[in-house]
């Protein structure tokens, strides 16, 4: 029996992480700088959805270099702890991502079927 292998597309690549879709499985693999996760598409909208109002709470403290803005991830008992910078850093990596997912979705429907 052969095993499906993980076929992914890359939605974001940056020097702070990347965001990748396995085509295969439906997972999303997020990388930023030290930490690497594994979500489903569920876990990843929520996950965003914390990045966006965090960022929006902290907008205030803009320049602060202090980590002192902790978001929680969908793995129990790991979060992340992020300056502004950061977290500014992470939004627009998840917003780049989902664009280009949504980019990528809609450009299939214009493929020839049986390609």
């Amino acid at each position: 029996m052969k095993k499906n292998m993980c076929s992914f597309k890359t939605l974001y690549y940056g020097e702070e992480g990347y965001l990748i879709a396995c085509e295969e499985c439906r997972h999303f693999q997020l990388a930023f700088q030290t930490s690497l996760f594994t979500l489903t598409a569920d876990d990843l909208k929520i996950f965003h959805s914390l990045v966006k109002q965090h960022r929006e709470y902290h907008r205030e403290a803009t320049g602060s270099f202090q980590k002192n803005i902790y978001i929680p991830t969908p793995l129990e008992g790991y979060g992340m702890i992020l300056d502004q910078r950061e977290l500014q850093q992470l939004f627009e990596l998840l917003e780049t991502a989902e664009i280009n997912f949504k980019t990528m979705g809609l450009l299939e429907l214009f493929k020839p079927v049986g390609h």
